[in-house]
This record gives C-alpha cells, structure tokens and sequence, in this order.
C-alpha cells in the first residue's frame, strides 16, 4: 500500500533535475507560443499585437524549468484532503 512518504518520493523523481518533468516541458516549449497566440486569437476574435506575442515567446524561452518541491506538494496535499 502506498503512503504519504512514497507518494512524496515518487513526486519528488517525477518533478526534479533530469526527471520527466524536464523533458516534458522541454518538448511543449516549440509548441507554447503557437497554442499561446491560437488561444488569444480565439478568445479576442482577432490577432493580438505583435509585440505581445514577441514578448510572451522571449519569456517563456528565457525561462528555466523548476522542479516541484515535494515538502510543500505533499503538506498541501494533506491539507485540502483533511479539508483544511
């Protein structure tokens, strides 16, 4: 039977350095702007300005995964389940 302890370890592999978070988030990074300027076209009813585009594409590329930190993952996990 799982516990709380081996739920927090597996999150911990899932998320951390080398883990399959990374190449996850690695993999959608192409793909982010692309979805990111469809959904606004979409929800604006036409294009958004350039320059939020550019901008979006210059954070998002610029930006460095982090992994999950299990501490906090599994005290709120434990929180919302007991209703707290």
């Amino acid at each position: 039977m799982a516990t709380l302890a081996s739920a927090q370890e597996k999150y911990a592999r899932k998320t951390g350095p080398g883990s399959p978070g990374v190449q996850t988030w690695r993999q959608v990074q192409p793909q982010a702007v692309v979805n990111y300027r469809d959904g606004m076209e979409r929800f604006l009813g036409g294009t958004p300005a350039q320059r939020i585009v550019v901008n979006y594409d210059a954070g998002y590329t610029a930006g460095q995964y982090r992994g999950g930190d299990p501490g906090k993952w599994s005290s709120r996990y434990r929180d919302k389940m007991m209703g707290r």
